[in-house]
């Protein structure tokens, strides 16, 4: 496969450049920004990363032996660099990690689905919730009303892009929840907790039935739930997911604890890890799709 190209050298274009390193799907990869003196930048130059301080200029320089390029930048950013490069965007592939609503919404657990050529990953609430949303609804069909999901981060694993980008993480990840799952009603909450030590990243999510829950549908949803975490461990290996009994009968609550793989960031970072692991497997399945069709 040829190369790749990561906007941004914040948390999560740091830990993806490691990754995508470690996993060899691409030729080169190359990690970028504007600001030679940030310290991302400075650590990149450190660790002798393949890295320009050139920024939208650098991408396109090299745009015609780029197969990917992968945004971790911020909405705001996300909405000026995809106006600068709109004449490529139709022959490669552009994968969002930012909380815009540019691209179409994937979640590599459908892995069977057409991959576009502009894919937005969401948000890592997204990403851990929408398949258990999906499977929750198809069972609980008209029985579920209304789902909450609150994330839990540590304030040391959110950084100025995550923290000026709250607004969008919320509308962002209720609008794919809708559009991935059909589900009208929903709310997302995000809080950032300052305790140390730093907690790891939690989801928790809410379902709210109009009736009371029998013993058999009960364990039916904790088949489902057993059988997506497997499926999401095989990529995002620190996943967990548990359903809870509730006090109130109507209610179910399921947490999803992400515990990171530590390659940049910290294992408490789960919540940037599941985007950066989204996204390589992400580059492997788009891979395969080429290797396939030549």
């Amino acid at each position: 496969m040829s190369n790749a190209i990561i906007i941004g050298t914040g948390k999560i274009g740091i830990d993806l450049y490691i990754k995508l390193k470690k996993q060899k799907i691409f030729n080169e990869v190359l990690i970028l920004n504007n600001n030679k003196k940030s310290v991302g930048a400075l650590f990149c130059k450190k660790k002798k990363f393949l890295y320009s301080d050139k920024g939208i200029n650098a991408v396109k320089k090299n745009i015609d032996n780029t197969h990917v390029i992968f945004d971790c930048t911020s909405a705001t950013s996300n909405s000026v660099i995809v106006k600068s490069l709109s004449k490529y965007l139709d022959k490669i592939y552009y994968i969002n990690l930012t909380p815009s609503k540019f691209g179409e919404y994937v979640v590599p657990y459908f892995s069977n689905l057409k991959i576009p050529k502009r894919i937005n990953l969401i948000t890592c609430g997204g990403q851990t919730t929408i398949p258990i949303v999906l499977y929750f609804k198809k069972l609980l069909k008209k029985k579920l009303k209304y789902v909450e999901l609150i994330s839990s981060i540590s304030a040391k694993s959110a950084g100025p892009a995550t923290r000026n980008n709250i607004n969008e993480y919320i509308t962002n990840t209720e609008s794919a929840i809708y559009k991935l799952t059909g589900l009208k009603k929903s709310k997302v909450i995000i809080n950032i907790n300052p305790s140390v030590p730093p907690v790891n990243m939690m989801n928790s999510i809410f379902f709210e039935l109009d009736r009371n829950l029998s013993s058999s549908k009960y364990f039916e949803l904790k088949k489902i739930l057993k059988d997506i975490n497997k499926k999401i461990k095989f990529y995002i290996p620190g996943y967990n997911a548990i359903l809870f009994k509730s006090f109130e009968k109507k209610i179910l609550r399921v947490t999803v604890r992400v515990v990171g793989q530590g390659d940049y960031l910290p294992q408490y970072s789960g919540n940037l890890d599941i985007i950066t692991s989204s996204a390589v497997y992400l580059a492997k399945l788009i891979k395969k799709k080429n290797e396939k069709e030549k």
